[in-house]
């Protein structure tokens, strides 16, 4: 019988969660039910595959069903990616580790499942 070598998840770090937040937008995200919170979003290595995001709409936090949620992890890179887009109309996200990290952008700041966001207001059009 063959071991199985199991790789703990990475803990999350300002680093990898700016990682994960520059590759969540280059994701697919189609809504399923909005005002549940539920969207599809498409997977950045295996073309045609979606992942299923429930976002908790009490809280800036979600569940996916893609391999690296399923073995624990928090704020994938599809729930990342399903959050921005849920909250376009507030304007950009971008999210932090730590809430000292996002009070230094001078922002509105969000609490979410051991992540912190800041919201960036829309640009407002000049007439």
């Amino acid at each position: 019988m063959k071991d199985i070598e199991i790789t703990p998840i990475q803990p999350r770090t300002t680093v990898r969660v700016k990682t994960l937040q520059r590759a969540s937008r280059r994701l697919e995200v189609v809504p399923r039910d909005p005002q549940r919170g539920q969207y599809l979003v498409a997977s950045a290595s295996q073309p045609g595959v979606f992942y299923s995001v429930d976002l908790d709409s009490r809280a800036l936090a979600g569940r996916c069903t893609c391999p690296w949620a399923q073995h624990g992890g928090v704020n994938c890179k599809h729930v990342l990616a399903a959050l921005r887009y849920h909250y376009t109309g507030l304007g950009g996200l971008s999210f932090w580790r730590t809430l000292a990290d996002a009070r230094r952008q001078h922002r509105r700041t969000v609490k979410g499942e051991g992540i912190y966001a800041t919201v960036r207001p829309r640009a407002r059009r000049r007439s």
